[in-house]
């Protein structure tokens, strides 16, 4: 397994980095595993590298995944340039089950960059659009990778079906989470609205499925003159599934950030709460509006495609809400009020979607109806 001392001695090997590197003490090794052994060699003069390893057979399963994901769209024919979206793939290790890919040494992600500024540029926005519809207008299967298809075709996501847990999934749950899903089971129609949700689900293009704020890099200005300032991380679950599963993931972020910035407190009155949030939905949504634009824009949906997609995303959206909220209490004992009010909010999308468009998103339905 990877370790923090033996990551320069690999690098050599593998003709990486050179030895002038480590005798100029121009190298620094960070530790920044997660679920995975993640290692970072940072260069103040050369490339800089991250190794991804996984801990579990499972984890390293997904590394592989990862790995071939990154091979397809940075060397197969008809990318549509979607590789400046990327960082740089140098190779998959088989035998060690190692990726290595170019760490962005002056990268924050969106999370950081909005968290920081206090700001939502349209202009930010709309670069997602841009690059979430050249990923969903590529092909996975061509005629090297027949055989792929199965393997990287993706199931409707967990959190759509997370009212009925088996008996495993219990032996992992949080109490918070536990919690969760009993107020969700209470109401019928929250149950039903997620399986018409499940129904919907497609395998038609290819996705991140995982796309958040956290997997958006914004590259600084000081690296020198980019093509695009943008670049979408961790390919790992990656696969052919429901384009508008990413587009509500987008939604979801910053609905989940105006929820998180509402304060609740207890002697307050409920009414009040939304008129209180430190950043109020009027900022974000023309953000959210510039990146729905740009997307449909770009990815020629006509105007009955572009509002059913639209229609299907907010619902996308809802359920990614759910999860989002599920994941903060993955180690909690009791349920927070922001969870609760994200489950609420939640099932008001699913029951209103129109409204949730026009009120929530800030997008006309003539402009979903393009």
């Amino acid at each position: 397994m990877l370790t923090q001392r033996v990551v320069v001695p690999y690098l050599l090997q593998r003709n990486l980095i050179g030895a002038e590197c480590v005798i100029e003490g121009d190298l620094a090794v960070v530790d920044a595993s997660r679920r995975n052994l993640n290692f970072q060699l940072i260069s103040e003069r050369g490339p800089c590298y991250l190794l991804k390893q996984g801990a579990t057979p499972d984890s390293a399963e997904t590394i592989a995944r990862e790995a071939a994901v990154y091979q397809h769209l940075q060397s197969s024919i008809g990318t549509l340039g979607f590789d400046q979206y990327l960082p740089r793939f140098f190779e998959y290790d088989q035998e060690e089950q190692i990726l290595i890919i170019e760490f962005l040494r002056d990268a924050q992600s969106l999370w950081e960059y909005h968290d920081r500024r206090g700001r939502f540029l349209p202009a930010i926005a709309a670069s997602i659009g841009t690059a979430l519809s050249t990923l969903h207008r590529l092909d996975w299967v061509d005629d090297e990778r027949e055989t792929d298809g199965d393997r990287f075709k993706l199931q409707p996501p967990w959190i759509i079906s997370i009212h009925r847990p088996n008996l495993e999934e219990f032996q992992h749950l949080s109490g918070a989470n536990i919690q969760a899903i009993r107020i969700i089971q209470q109401f019928p129609e929250f149950c039903d609205l997620l399986d018409d949700l499940r129904r919907e689900w497609v395998t038609e293009n290819l996705i991140h499925f995982d796309i958040k704020w956290d997997n958006c890099l914004i590259i600084s200005r000081r690296s020198g003159v980019e093509s695009t300032r943008l670049r979408i991380v961790d390919w790992e679950l990656a696969g052919v599934g429901d384009p508008c599963w990413d587009v509500g993931s987008v939604f979801n972020d910053y609905l989940s950030y105006w929820l998180d910035s509402i304060p609740l407190i207890g002697e307050t009155p409920p009414e009040r709460f939304i008129e209180l949030a430190r950043y109020p939905l009027g900022k974000m949504q023309p953000a959210m509006r510039s990146f729905w634009d740009s997307y449909a824009r770009r990815m020629g949906l006509d105007a009955p495609t572009s509002a059913e997609w639209l229609l299907r995303a907010v619902k996308y959206a809802a359920a990614r809400l759910v999860q989002t909220a599920y994941e903060h209490m993955s180690y909690s004992g009791r349920l927070t009020g922001g969870v609760v009010c994200s489950l609420q909010v939640s099932l008001n999308i699913l029951r209103r979607p129109e409204e949730a468009i026009v009120h929530l998103l800030g997008i006309p339905l003539q402009s979903g109806t393009m």
